[in-house]
């Protein structure tokens, strides 16, 4: 059976803007060499890198765009295997949207009881649009990131505004909206509408690069976008990308790959190279930046001191407990509540809570104060708005504490 081996170093034959840009730079280079000399032949050295940097998959792409042995075989496995999901076989774009934005970062087992309660309560643009933001914050509570809450709203007030409720019909059209990126502009435009264009997430970035043995740090998926889209077949897109997912998140592992059950094992160059579980090789990171926080949970006659953050930044939009940077002891954190006009007296320490972001970590200590008088410029909630408000994750364990202490 013939292999899906791709061969390296090798323009595609399809018009990529590397094999243009090349074209481009051996006209420059047969000009300029003989006017310059090696000045221009160092010049030109710096393009190729250029290049290379800003156009790294096409040098992985295949002389043939289409390898139908390949896609068929994967259908063919996915239309067996595909799994149960509550929002697979769905048609209506909306809530294609809605199950592609919760999954993003995000566990698929922790996403299905979210999509079911949100479009119980959100079931079209319209209805989500004219609801409150602090609404959607609270159905997404738990979820994490909630700019993607927040974007949601946005565009789908977008959707009524100028698309007359509906989503548009293309990717380039999707990714206009607030929120909808790369991924998910694909995932939605291929699914819904049936448009050739690849969804590259971590399972597919995954599944390419070990197909084509990618021994090259992978900075962003849209490293992969032209090999991904050479190899799309021009009928059942969204089937093609979710087959993709599905093989990434069943057999595919990141560890550990399942190559003996992988149906499409003979095309991986990977696999007959003995270098999967290798791949792929991730770009580093910085590393993250690790923050001491106090926070203070201060009560007074029943009723909770708290704040909602500003509308633009991180956890916008969101309630939180006072928390000071670098106050490490209940002396430091009272000495900060004095400064915001609160006059308290320590009672306790509650726990220690560490919650990791994208970018930082919040290492936190929580406190327990009393006080006499319900005053400064933050808000004094009852139980009932503990109810209603939406904190984030990391102010979990605190506002476990202060709902018991505000039902007293």
């Amino acid at each position: 059976m013939e292999k899906f081996l791709p061969e390296r170093n090798l323009l595609c034959k399809s018009p990529c803007k590397m094999k243009k840009y090349m074209r481009l730079l051996l006209w420059i280079r047969f000009v300029s060499w003989q006017k310059n000399g090696d000045a221009a032949k160092k010049n030109f050295a710096g393009r190729i890198v250029f290049g290379a940097r800003f156009f790294p998959a096409c040098k992985y792409c295949i002389r043939s765009v289409r390898n139908t042995k390949f896609q068929k075989r994967l259908l063919e496995w996915f239309d067996k295997n595909d799994r149960s999901l509550p929002w697979r076989g769905e048609q209506d774009p909306y809530k294609i949207w809605i199950s592609e934005i919760m999954l993003q970062q995000t566990r698929t087992e922790a996403v299905k009881g979210y999509y079911a309660r949100f479009l119980e309560r959100f079931p079209d643009a319209g209805t989500l649009a004219d609801s409150a933001l602090d609404e959607v914050y609270k159905l997404w509570e738990g979820l994490g990131y909630y700019s993607r809450a927040r974007n949601i709203h946005r565009a789908a007030q977008e959707i009524v505004t100028k698309y007359d409720g509906n989503l548009p019909r293309s990717a380039e059209g999707l990714l206009a909206l607030p929120g909808i990126g790369n991924y998910a502009s694909g995932a939605i435009a291929s699914i819904a509408f049936g448009e050739r264009v690849p969804a590259l997430d971590g399972n597919q970035v995954r599944v390419l690069t070990r197909l084509f043995s990618i021994h090259t740090p992978i900075k962003t998926p849209m490293d992969l976008y032209p090999l991904a889209l050479s190899n799309m077949p021009e009928e059942r897109c969204g089937d093609y990308n979710q087959a993709l997912m599905d093989l990434g998140a069943m057999v595919c592992l990141p560890k550990k790959p399942r190559c003996a059950q992988c149906p499409v094992q003979d095309f991986c160059r990977a696999y007959a190279e003995g270098c999967a579980e290798k791949l792929p090789i991730k770009a580093e990171k910085p590393e993250k930046k690790a923050e001491q926080r106090g926070v203070a949970v201060v009560i007074c006659k029943g009723r909770v001191l708290v704040r909602k953050r500003p509308e633009k930044g991180m956890l916008a939009g969101l309630y939180e407990f006072p928390g000071f940077v670098n106050a490490r002891d209940a002396a430091s954190v009272k000495e900060c509540l004095a400064e915001m006009g609160i006059n308290a007296v320590f009672k306790g320490e509650i726990c220690t809570h560490e919650h990791v972001f994208t970018h930082r970590i919040w290492k936190m200590k929580g406190f327990w104060f009393e006080a006499g008088e319900c005053g400064g410029e933050w808000e004094w909630a009852d139980r009932q708005m503990l109810e209603k408000a939406c904190f984030p994750s990391a102010m979990k364990p605190f506002w476990e504490f202060a709902y018991k202490k505000t039902g007293i």
